[in-house]
């Protein structure tokens, strides 16, 4: 079977470009400092709660015209900076974030008209669920839950002042003309460009979405929760 990625919405199939023998299924390291104790045998394990970004491999190949695909494929993608997101045929229920960084050393046959490639990306650890982009329209008392095992920082849509509880972090908006967005993630909180990080008062930290999750609020008119599930 055929198998491509699309780059920051741009399909490689544009360029007639697939791939074969992929690192798509490659797994992040998971953050451990490992220390020695006097007087004890082995190692004492503390883990950081985080994973390190990982470098995947594609071997890609065009099958025809490839001054054309291949020069415009470069055009395009190698002008974009910074983490783009990634997706892949093999996985289509996911994205992730990567970003460019190997030269690239084709290897040509027939005349130049077919040849590969192999396209290195440095991915972010999270493999986002697409479902975890919709938002959730919380309006009552309910309980969410995460379809992983990976805990999720929601980002937060709010119209008009109130409180919510999430588990038991508590979220109150004092001041609020519009839409407000709480974004658990970035510990921020503004109103389209206004600074509302002054008028919101939180207990118990930013809340997070584990297993299962308790939500309730008072006050807003409009409540929405983007849970941002993601696995490894």
């Amino acid at each position: 079977m055929l198998k491509t990625l699309t780059i920051d919405g741009v399909s490689l199939t544009d360029y007639h470009i697939f791939y074969d023998g992929s690192q798509w299924w490659k797994i992040p390291e998971k953050m451990v400092d490992f220390y020695d104790v006097v007087g004890r045998n082995g190692e004492v394990a503390i883990p950081h709660g985080n994973y390190s970004n990982v470098m995947r491999s594609f071997n890609c190949y065009i099958n025809g015209n490839w001054q054309n695909n291949y020069n415009s494929f470069i055009n395009e993608i190698y002008s974009k900076d910074g983490y783009l997101r990634v997706e892949s045929s093999e996985e289509p229920d996911v994205f992730t974030l990567a970003t460019i960084t190997s030269d690239l050393e084709p290897n040509l046959w027939q005349f130049n008209r077919k040849g590969t490639f192999t396209l290195e990306m440095n991915f972010q650890p999270q493999k986002w669920l697409k479902s975890g982009e919709n938002a959730i329209e919380i309006t009552a008392s309910t309980t969410l839950l995460n379809p992983t095992k990976m805990t999720a920082k929601p980002m937060i849509e709010v119209t008009g002042t109130g409180s919510i509880t999430i588990n038991t972090s508590v979220l109150a908006l004092g001041t609020n003309t519009g839409t407000t967005v709480i974004d658990c993630e970035t510990q921020n909180c503004y109103e389209g460009a206004i600074n509302r990080n002054g008028d919101l008062t939180i207990t118990n930290g930013f809340p997070v979405l584990n297993d299962t999750n308790t939500v309730s609020f008072t006050g807003f008119t409009s409540v929405k929760i983007y849970p941002r599930w993601w696995r490894l």
